[in-house]
């Protein structure tokens, strides 16, 4: 199955997010960042998304949106849109590993609920806590254990 996604943001975001998941795993098609920008009303924004759905619904059978944070002007746009019969699996909470497994996966989901699956299971691994232990001092200096 052929997924587009489309990314909405406050600020550059989106696009940052876009660029930076690209640097990591390569050009990415049929996918659309759109952000929300002091100058832009959500209605400009509104429109954007309708036109990004349009053009990725012309060649891609899903259509997958992530946007900022949830109840914020991106995530109101998403809902009208939804709400307008425009059919897109939905969440917030963008973040750069969920979706890097996104964009690695989408393609060999079957399904909408599959989609799911895979953003759920990679915003739940999402956060990790860092722990560093350095060796004591009767160690080899200059090495860390990771």
């Amino acid at each position: 199955m052929r997924v587009g996604v489309i990314i909405a943001s406050h600020g550059e975001f989106a696009r940052a997010a876009l660029g930076s998941a690209e640097m990591i795993i390569g050009p990415q098609e049929d996918i659309r960042a759109l952000t929300l920008t002091p100058d832009k009303s959500a209605q400009v924004l509104e429109n954007e998304f309708v036109t990004a759905y349009k053009e990725l619904k012309a060649d891609c059978e899903l259509i997958v949106t992530i946007c900022d944070i949830h109840g914020g002007t991106p995530f109101n746009v998403i809902s009208r849109s939804i709400l307008n019969g425009y059919e897109t699996v939905a969440f917030a909470g963008l973040s750069m590993p969920v979706l890097i497994e996104l964009l690695l996966s989408r393609d060999q989901a079957s399904s909408g609920d599959e989609i799911r699956q895979i953003i759920e299971a990679a915003h739940a691994q999402a956060l990790t806590e860092i722990k560093v232990e350095l060796k004591t001092d009767d160690e080899d200096e200059g090495d860390f254990d990771l």
